[in-house]
């Protein structure tokens, strides 16, 4: 279902900060510590309405309101 985001200060605001669950491709050096990111390979969770925006435009907390289509 689609999301429509909006900052709780400021509704013309469109901006926002989301945690996302990736999947990386790492190198590794021979004792397997981290070397560099190669690319992402996949996204394991998406934003969703469970999660927690900021306004990145004001640092205010977001609201998600599921939209009806």
């Amino acid at each position: 279902m689609p999301l429509k985001v909006v900052c709780k200060k400021d509704p013309t605001h469109s901006r926002f900060s989301v945690s996302a669950h990736v999947v990386e491709l790492w190198e590794v050096d021979e004792n397997a510590d981290f070397v560099e990111v190669i690319t992402t390979t996949d996204t394991t969770h998406r934003p969703g309405p469970e999660d927690h925006y900021t306004c990145i435009e004001c640092d205010s907390e977001a609201k998600v309101e599921l939209v009806m289509e």
